[in-house]
């Protein structure tokens, strides 16, 4: 049976989400066991060991808005993925409303406790580079807005184009774990600072998790659309090429950073 480009665009999506699925469960899984049970057995300045910035003994506010960042991340992670499988929207559709509720609350409480630890506490890397993930803050919580204006409009177009655009802002931090673990099994620390952790190459990377999936969105949509094969195509090929980046920075992450963590 003959492929065509929309059929293989379509297919493209289905791989790129199966492979953010595979990154988002071993990323719940750190989380749980690097966060959820440090936190049980040796309590929150355990925390340590994973972030040196997670545990502060003078900042009860700053640490629970970092156990609220992360701990709730998990469940946000889960619901969030959930929304986007059509049988379920089908079948169940009080389940996605009620779902996208405490998706869209999750998501904003999380963005809101990383923007303040990032004013607060500070982080790795430069101006711009803060400027970026806070960005991706602000998208998710506009996006979250706009969503739930349009669904109460019953405008279900506009509702899903700011879902879509909520869920991939609300995985910015995934994505960039995954880019530039991807960068560092295939290049090396070129065009990185490790020790301050900016450069160019952190820059780029950057604006490729919290800029630029907005933009491939897009560009998605258009080739599902449009009656030119060869930007259908051209679309199709380049959701694969990010399919294959995310499982390379997968096995990069998991084998050079959140096994190490919950193991140690």
């Amino acid at each position: 049976m003959k492929t065509t480009p929309n059929k293989l665009l379509e297919n493209s999506k289905k791989i790129w989400f199966i492979c953010l699925l595979m990154a988002q469960g071993c990323f719940i899984t750190y989380l749980i066991f690097g966060y959820a049970l440090t936190g049980i057995t040796t309590g929150l300045p355990g925390w340590s060991r994973l972030n040196n910035t997670a545990y502060v003994a003078s900042d009860p506010t700053g640490n629970l808005m970092y156990a609220t960042h992360v701990l709730l991340a998990v469940v946000m992670i889960i619901g969030g993925s959930l929304q986007l499988i059509p049988v379920l929207r089908a079948k169940y559709p009080t389940f996605h409303r009620y779902n996208g509720r405490v998706f869209v609350l999750l998501a904003c409480t999380i963005s809101i406790a990383g923007m303040y630890l990032m004013i607060v506490r500070g982080t790795v890397g430069n101006l711009l580079m803060h400027s970026l993930t806070m960005f991706g803050g602000g998208m998710v919580i506009l996006s979250s807005i706009l969503a739930v204006l349009a669904a109460r409009k019953r405008n279900i177009n506009s509702h899903q184009i700011w879902a879509i655009r909520l869920y991939l802002a609300a995985n910015g931090v995934l994505f960039f774990r995954l880019m530039i673990f991807a960068w560092f099994l295939t290049f090396g620390s070129l065009g990185v600072d490790t020790a301050t952790f900016t450069g160019p190459t952190v820059l780029a990377v950057s604006i490729c998790s919290y800029v630029m999936p907005l933009l491939i969105a897009e560009l998605v949509r258009y080739a599902g659309k449009t009656s030119n094969k060869v930007i259908t195509i051209a679309t199709a090929v380049l959701m694969m090429l990010i399919s294959i980046i995310f499982l390379v920075g997968l096995f990069g992450v998991v084998l050079a950073n959140w096994y190490p963590a919950i193991a140690g």
